[in-house]
């Protein structure tokens, strides 16, 4: 028979295959259940924290439409300029006008740059052969606008910063 260090333990009454912890376990009673009245009531149960709660998903919503559009806003700036960088190319190296891919890059682009035209006189190299300072200026205007929109929006939804001191 095996000898217990601690002799005020009931591992002899047990038995050698019970664990402590098991006994511990057993010896636990369950927590008697407290009244409904004497239980907090959840935060959500009241109409000031439904209509929070509603608010705060409102303004998650909005918030999240807006970063959509700015996300938008961004892709839609990244298509113009290349397509406007393609048609300063095609343009510079002499592109004739008559090829589909050429006459389509130029007649979608015609109405964007339509406010920029005749800006100032593009230097004509060759014949069809054009540096169009217009379709670069026509670049430049558009990014600064769609960045200040972007910009803009992203101040709508961001909190307020801290003043320097």
């Amino acid at each position: 028979m095996e000898r217990n260090p601690y002799p005020d333990e009931r591992a002899k009454a047990q038995g050698a295959n019970v664990l402590p912890h098991q006994m511990e376990m057993e010896d636990l009673q369950p927590r008697k259940p407290t009244p409904a009245a004497a239980q907090p009531v959840p935060i959500l149960d009241t109409p000031e924290a439904e209509s929070a709660e509603t608010r705060l998903e409102e303004a998650r919503t909005v918030k999240y439409a807006i970063g959509k559009l700015n996300d938008f806003l961004q892709w839609f700036m990244a298509v113009l300029e290349i397509t406007l960088t393609i048609r300063f190319l095609l343009k510079l190296i002499g592109a004739d006008p008559n090829n589909m891919f050429a006459g389509f890059c130029y007649a979608l682009t015609e109405i964007i740059l339509l406010p920029f035209v005749q800006i100032v006189k593009d230097p004509s190299l060759h014949t069809n052969q054009y540096f169009e300072i217009s379709t670069l200026i026509g670049m430049g205007i558009y990014y600064l606008l769609f960045w200040a929109v972007r910009r803009f929006l992203r101040i709508l939804i961001s909190g307020p910063e801290e003043p320097a001191v």
